[in-house]
């Protein structure tokens, strides 16, 4: 239960006074100030990692948003302007746009003349059609793909039919955020390594990738919006179900590629920074922190203590009062 669940649920058994009997609280003013502690605190869930010297903050990112979504607050911006070096996924600056235009290019698409739909049956070669007219996009373009990148085209052809941008991300807005800042910037690992998580998939796993794609491509949109939304205040539990869950149901080569095998090399080189002395701010998407062998789990094993973080700022929202002791004093 995160804390502004708590404080929701502690009002059941508010009293409204002082052990004393004194002057009640109002109920007005307890709602004011709950609410303003949810701007505060109920946000995208954030970690902290610690030790004699060093404070990690851990926090998760969504790469696709919508642009009406208000999601920073005050516990991240605070964390965020405590920290000299930020930790990201990959770099997304020119040259990275390059490196990944060139390696989507030879790892992608196909350039020996046979065609996606070659490799589909009839059903597949429907589902294709079908997911191609209602994203707007054309067959021939998908049919020269290979199917891992033909299963994000249309991931993305649909959330940005629902209204979903990578360009005003968590992670490109903390990007800026950190160049404007002058933080000290370390990128986790190259685009080659990201791009070749997805393409050095088997083939026949890339395949069951795409036909689960195509089959719900009709729902992909609506369901990254209500997964956006659910980061925005912190329903880690709701994102462990949606994004990890499914995940695992899948060969273990698709997790161990996707989340497992990335985590531990992102711990080691987190390690390296907690071995010296400082503040740092990791930002990755949250499906990396979420669930068994998450990156928080391999830092725990490790020998991290990783904790939540709830940076409550002001005057207790409620005074609370032991249930045993009644109005007029006295137990």
């Amino acid at each position: 239960m995160n804390h502004t669940a708590a404080i929701l649920l502690s009002l059941a058994v508010l009293t409204g006074c002082s052990p004393n009997g004194d002057a009640k609280i109002s109920s007005e003013s307890v709602a004011e100030r709950v609410q303003e502690a949810r701007n505060r605190n109920d946000g995208p869930a954030i970690w902290v990692v610690k030790d004699l010297d060093s404070t990690l903050y851990l926090f998760g990112t969504v790469h696709l948003l919508p642009d009406d979504l208000a999601w920073q607050r005050d516990d991240m911006r605070q964390a965020f302007n405590e920290s000299g070096t930020i930790f990201f996924e990959v770099d997304t600056g020119p040259q990275g746009q390059i490196d990944a235009t060139v390696l989507t290019t030879s790892l992608g698409l196909r350039t020996d003349g046979l065609r996606l739909s070659d490799r589909l049956d009839n059903y597949q070669r429907n589902l294709m059609e079908a997911a191609a007219n209602n994203g707007n996009l054309t067959i021939a373009a998908l049919d020269g793909m290979e199917p891992w990148l033909a299963s994000e085209y249309l991931a993305f052809a649909a959330a940005q039919n629902a209204g979903l941008s990578a360009e005003l991300s968590a992670d490109e807005a903390l990007k800026s955020r950190a160049e404007r800042s002058g933080k000290n910037v370390i990128y986790l690992e190259t685009v080659e390594t990201q791009i070749r998580a997805s393409a050095d998939l088997p083939e026949y796993i890339q395949l069951d990738i795409l036909t689960e794609t195509m089959e719900q491509f009709s729902t992909l949109g609506r369901d990254a919006v209500q997964i956006a939304e659910q980061w925005s205040v912190g329903g880690t539990d709701y994102l462990t179900d949606t994004i990890i869950r499914p995940m695992k149901a899948r060969p273990p080569e698709v997790f161990n590629s996707l989340l497992r095998d990335r985590n531990r090399a992102w711990a080691n080189e987190i390690s390296r920074f907690m071995e010296d002395s400082g503040t740092g701010f990791v930002a990755v998407g949250t499906a990396h922190l979420l669930g068994k062998e998450s990156l928080i789990e391999v830092l725990q094993d490790q020998g991290y203590d990783v904790e939540r973080y709830f940076a409550f700022q002001g005057e207790n929202v409620i005074d609370t009062v032991d249930a045993t002791i009644t109005r007029g004093g006295g137990r």
